[in-house]
């Protein structure tokens, strides 16, 4: 008896092998992990905050110095909101290839949102350099094509993480923008050199829109140090984003979202090491089967699909004409308010320019933020009709209200609230009954990309020919249009119900192309051979049942019996 413990003490005193060296390569990744899953959804969602707060800054740096970028490049204001509007049509560009990219390869969003960040540092980096409107606006295409190239990654990879609960992260998410965009006029204004107008005459014509010579205080910026410093600020985002996709990535292979790949019958993986022999035979049975079956499944969806093309139509139309002010009501107050302040009927001082533009920008990262608590509250939808009702009222204030500081101070301040929540506020409600997918956002970001363009250029060309106090009465005609066309896709969004509610016997609306794989909530008492069949093929139980009753198994190939056995 007593030799038993010695004999233990011994066995517990030998050395253990050390582990192979597989084993160890993963005790080393392990140290750095999210202990939770939602560790990992905040971690994310930081994130994309930070790169939100990036893309502000880089694309709302230009207001604050378009006098500088007009002196450089010696433009005018039409010839600048070229400029601008070639800037959205790169955002379109961008916005298709990026969308397309977004629904083919989810597990690359994240690479996708870095390499675009990395554009956007290398194109903020060359602006100030451009003596040349022609170069500039080569330049503005690329930051568009990279902006519209993020938005079309980041959206859906949001909208992955949080599902149904989306509306609150959406709107903290959006308001990084606001944020960023407020710290634009606080990096420029330290290295602002102001000039008398009368010392030179052609930034005098450049600036002036009735061609006379204007006593007010021009505006000229050494805009390399802040450029400089908006670029590694955007740098730095990449690099973040880099190291929270790569501890994403060690610590979960199931997580929404970051480094996520999904097989054809809905196994999550996370590299081809891990696929087995099995997995690479189902995947290649499950393509032959869709490739073999496509046609029936186009006759079984036709009818189905013909009710519901006019919704289609009607939302994909609602969707566009909506982003399309919303974001060209936006580009065009934050692109030119700076300049209405300072040159219009207001003729306010630097300072007071630089303040409004400040509060405009501060106040809308801080209604962003309201909305992610307010949203808890009320539904998405009446928060929509609230804040459009109230962005059209207060832009009628700025054309009805006396030329007064104090006037335009307190419209401003209510345009910002009310308008800021828009675009994040559309999604959400959009979310509730339809999936936010790489083909939406590219939808969202068309109808961005053209309304950005149209107004600037619009806005551009009317204060050149007949002055600043054109552009209130621009901002008006677009709310006005903005509230309509809400109402329309909130009605629309009603009509088809809530996804997310079990109980909602609605037919909800997928607008997509055809996805690889198909939910796992199929409760039909098929036979388990008919299984494999009925989950390589898109989403639906009727065309589970027709193709278990029309294919018999004797005319299935040898390769899927022996799957079937494995």
């Amino acid at each position: 008896m007593s030799c038993q413990p010695q004999q233990q003490q011994q066995q517990q005193s030998q050395p253990q092998p050390p582990p192979p060296p597989q084993q160890q390569q993963q005790q080393k990744l392990n140290y750095f992990h999210f202990h939770k899953p939602l560790h990992g959804k905040i971690a994310k969602t930081s994130a994309l905050c930070y790169t939100w707060i990036s893309l502000g800054l880089y694309s709302e740096v230009l207001g604050p110095t378009l006098p500088t970028l007009m002196y450089n490049t010696k433009s005018n204001y039409e010839q600048i909101g070229i400029a601008l509007s070639t800037r959205a049509i790169g955002l379109l560009f961008g916005s298709l290839i990026g969308g397309i990219l977004s629904d083919r390869y989810k597990s690359l969003r994240s690479i996708f949102i870095i390499l675009s960040l990395i554009v956007g540092a290398i194109t903020t980096l060359i602006v100030p350099w451009c003596l040349n409107v022609i170069i500039l606006t080569i330049i503005l295409f690329i930051a568009g094509f990279s902006h519209g190239f993020l938005t079309t990654n980041g959206n859906p990879l949001l909208a992955s993480v949080w599902e149904e609960k989306a509306a609150g992260p959406f709107s903290l998410m959006h308001s990084g923008y606001g944020m960023g965009a407020a710290l634009a006029p606080l990096l420029v204004k330290p290295f602002t050199i102001p000039s008398p107008s009368n010392n030179n005459d052609t930034l005098v014509t450049n600036i002036t829109t009735n061609q006379q010579n204007n006593t007010t205080e021009l505006v000229l910026v050494n805009a390399m140090i802040p450029y400089s410093i908006v670029a590694g600020i955007v740098l730095l985002c990449a690099f973040y984003f880099f190291i929270i996709t790569c501890i994403d990535h060690s610590t979960n292979s199931k997580s929404n979202g970051i480094m996520l790949l999904k097989g054809d019958n809905n196994t999550k993986i996370t590299s081809s090491t891990s696929l087995s022999t099995n997995q690479i035979f189902s995947k290649k049975s499950s393509k032959k089967l869709n490739f073999n079956y496509f046609k029936l499944i186009q006759t079984i969806l036709y009818e189905k699909l013909k009710k519901l093309k006019k919704i289609n139509l009607i939302i994909i139309s609602c969707t566009f004409i909506t982003f399309f002010t919303i974001v060209g009501n936006e580009r065009v107050y934050g692109k030119f308010m700076f300049t209405y302040a300072l040159y219009g009927p207001l003729k306010l001082t630097l300072n007071d320019s630089y303040i409004i533009n400040l509060i405009y920008w501060l106040c809308f990262c801080l209604a962003r933020i309201l909305i992610f608590f307010i949203s808890i509250c009320l539904s998405a939808h009446i928060i929509l009709v609230t804040i459009a009702t109230g962005t059209l009222i207060s832009s009628i204030g700025l054309c009805i209200l006396p030329y007064k500081k104090l006037w335009f101070y307190i419209c401003t301040i209510l345009f910002s609230l009310f308008k800021s929540p828009l675009f994040p506020s559309t999604l959400a409600t959009m979310n509730h009954s339809i999936e936010i997918n790489g083909f939406i956002i590219i939808i969202v970001n068309f109808g961005s990309s053209f309304g950005a363009t149209i107004l600037q250029y619009t806005a551009g060309r009317l204060i050149n020919l007949y002055g600043q106090f054109i552009f209130p009465y621009l901002v008006t005609g677009t709310s006005i249009l903005l509230l309509l066309t809400s109402l329309i896709l909130i009605l629309t969004l009603k009509h088809i119900g809530n996804r997310f509610n079990n109980n909602d016997h609605h037919d909800h609306i997928i607008i997509d192309t055809m996805p690889e794989s198909i939910n796992d909530d199929h409760n039909d008492n098929n036979d388990p051979n008919d299984h494999f069949m009925i989950t390589s093929l898109p989403r639906s139980k009727f065309i589970g049942s027709k193709l278990t009753t029309n294919i018999p198994q004797s005319n299935m190939n040898p390769i899927d019996h022996n799957i079937e056995k494995l």
